[in-house]
C-alpha cells in the first residue's frame, strides 16, 4: 500500500491575513516587517502568505481577543 501526502498551497495577502487574525492591516504590515509573520513579495511587489508558512506561524502570532 502507497501512501500520498498532498499539500495544496495557496496565497493570501494582508487584507486576508488581517481580516482572518482580526487585526488591522497596518499591524500585520509591521509584523511581517518585524519577521513575526513569514511573507514574501509577489511578482508586482505585494506583501503575500503562503497558507502552509501561516499555519506553521500561528503559535507566534496572538490575535486580538
Amino acid at each position: 500500500m502507497v501512501t500520498v501526502e498532498l499539500k495544496l498551497e495557496f496565497y493570501c495577502g494582508i487584507k486576508e491575513i488581517a481580516r482572518f487574525l482580526g487585526m488591522h492591516q497596518d499591524t500585520v504590515s509591521r509584523k511581517i516587517r518585524q519577521g513575526k509573520i513569514p511573507a514574501k513579495k509577489d511578482d508586482l511587489g505585494r506583501w503575500v502568505l503562503s497558507n502552509l508558512d501561516y499555519y506553521q506561524s500561528l503559535k507566534d502570532v496572538e490575535p486580538k481577543p
